[in-house]
């Protein structure tokens, strides 16, 4: 299952072809939903809070949403973002730091009992990892395909193999 808490609709637009202001947001939920069916994810889901505005919501109201999500999927995986969302990103930051509690408090019966009405039953996931965007742009595989490249001897390409689509 993949969760975002918004639809993206206050981000960039490159291509105006695409999408305009008014429906950015809808495009990028469709795109979230057509990119995890090709990964294979089965469930995926957009909540609907404000794109730029999670630090501005009550902590408790994503802690609630998110727990109810935990409750409901029961995974045994949490992944989101860590304290410094990533690169400072205020919404990551939000998210990461509600996703962290949610996983905390989601196997804690006493901790959102209305739960219970909606037929979810406490759960904790045996795990929770934080997302990682390394602050060099050469990543290890960046590293890999220079050092193939360079190997004329037994690799033929250039280092366009490694850029995928």
């Amino acid at each position: 299952m993949v969760v975002s808490a918004t639809r993206g609709e206050a981000g960039q637009i490159q291509d105006a072809r695409i999408a305009t202001r008014r429906t950015l947001g809808k495009v990028r939920e469709q795109e979230l939903l057509q990119s995890t069916q090709q990964l294979g994810v089965h469930h995926s889901l957009c909540l609907d809070y404000g794109d730029g505005t999670l630090a501005e919501v009550e902590p408790v109201r994503l802690v609630d949403d998110i727990t109810r999500i935990i409750r409901d999927f029961r995974p045994d995986t949490v992944i989101t973002f860590g304290p410094d969302g990533a690169y400072g990103h205020p919404d990551h930051i939000a998210i990461g730091a509600a996703t962290t509690e949610a996983v905390k408090v989601s196997g804690d019966a006493r901790q959102f009992p209305e739960h219970r009405a909606l037929g979810l039953a406490p759960h904790t996931p045996d795990r929770l990892y934080y997302s990682y965007f390394p602050r060099k742009p050469r990543l290890l595989a960046d590293r890999l395909v220079q050092w193939l490249v360079a190997l004329c001897r037994r690799f033929q390409g250039t280092a366009d193999f490694g850029h995928l689509s």
